[in-house]
């Protein structure tokens, strides 16, 4: 499931960074690099997101009850805010404030082999989390766009550890440029200036996951082409005539909720009623097959409400909660009119 996926992700990013985070602060104690320093908050926001991202995914996936009857799956939206509050305040904005700082105060780092041996254990950890997560966006994305997935189809989680992993992989390389730099010209500012660029990263994707989440929070609606499936699988159904009034929304990046309003064939159903009833009971001017005859309608039009639901969910697996209505054929008529 894209869940699990998505858990296994969080759990690895979660293990490595909280490693990563370690040893940069570590190095950063023993050089005095600020892009390290920045390196080492970015690291341990990364950690505390991840661990928030964490709580959201086992949040999410508790059953509807009778508070929540279309379930928790928002839990990842709201613990993925918070998560990008996390990179913002704590990652870009103090990142940024200690570049500041450097730049009042400069000071040239002092760099060691135990300072490279960081750089490249970071790189490889970050490196190989970042492709994990690569790796599972590939495994579900099925015949969509690695990009277009990312932006319309995958988990919110996963989402996040793309954009932490790969700002930290990026990260890495300009906070060893700065700090090169600052060792070889003597000049600080490269370090300042890693530690800069590395913070403005951050805020930009605070800013992203903040606007994805929110977005999702308020109840997007499913992507275009999702909606344009629904239509057609409910025109293609010979009881149904039109349909309107459609209303979509992403409960959880798997689970999505359609409404609609449908006007049915009255023809159609003419004759599969005729089919359905016996030879004597259509007669409907004797009182009692009146009454068989309204059960026999009830029935059939259950089963053709059923019909097109099991169509819906055949070409649209994550159409979790389907609310169907019939509307009146003259409202219809008079829509058609209008138009």
């Amino acid at each position: 499931m894209a869940s699990s996926t998505s858990a296994r992700t969080v759990i690895t990013a979660l293990i490595g960074n909280t490693f990563v985070m370690v040893i940069k602060l570590v190095a950063f104690l023993m050089s005095g690099s600020g892009a390290m320093l920045s390196e080492a908050i970015h690291s341990a926001a990364d950690t505390g997101n991840q661990l928030l991202l964490f709580i959201g995914l086992r949040r999410g996936e508790k059953a509807p009850d009778d508070r929540f009857h279309y379930g928790y799956g928002g839990e990842r939206f709201v613990f993925g805010i918070l998560s990008a509050a996390g990179i913002f305040f704590i990652g870009c904005g103090i990142t940024i404030f200690h570049g500041i700082e450097s730049l009042i105060s400069p000071h040239t780092p002092t760099l060691t082999g135990t300072t490279f041996l960081v750089l490249g254990i970071s790189a490889l950890i970050e490196g190989t989390v970042f492709g994990l997560a690569v790796r599972s966006v590939l495994a579900e994305r099925g015949e969509m766009g690695f990009f277009r997935y990312v932006r319309e189809r995958a988990d919110p989680a996963t989402v996040a550890i793309l954009l932490e992993d790969g700002a930290a992989v990026l990260g890495l390389g300009i906070a060893s440029l700065g700090i090169v730099l600052a060792y070889v010209t003597g000049n600080p500012v490269w370090d300042t200036a890693g530690s800069l660029i590395i913070g403005a990263i951050l805020g930009g994707v605070a800013f992203y996951l903040v606007h994805e989440n929110r977005e999702l929070l308020l109840g997007r609606a499913v992507p275009g082409n999702v909606e344009e499936t629904f239509t057609d699988v409910v025109l293609a159904h010979p009881a149904v005539r039109s349909v309107r009034d459609i209303k979509t929304r992403q409960l959880a990046h798997d689970s999505y909720l359609f409404k609609a309003e449908l006007t049915l064939d009255t023809d159609y159903l003419a004759e599969q009623l005729d089919r359905l009833l016996p030879a004597d009971q259509r007669d409907l001017t004797k009182g009692r097959q009146l009454r068989r005859t309204a059960i026999a309608m009830t029935d059939l039009i259950a089963t053709e409400m059923i019909a097109v639901e099991a169509a819906i969910r055949k070409a649209i697996p994550n159409a979790k909660h389907i609310d169907l209505e019939i509307a009146h054929a003259e409202q219809s008529a008079d829509d058609e009119m209008l138009a």
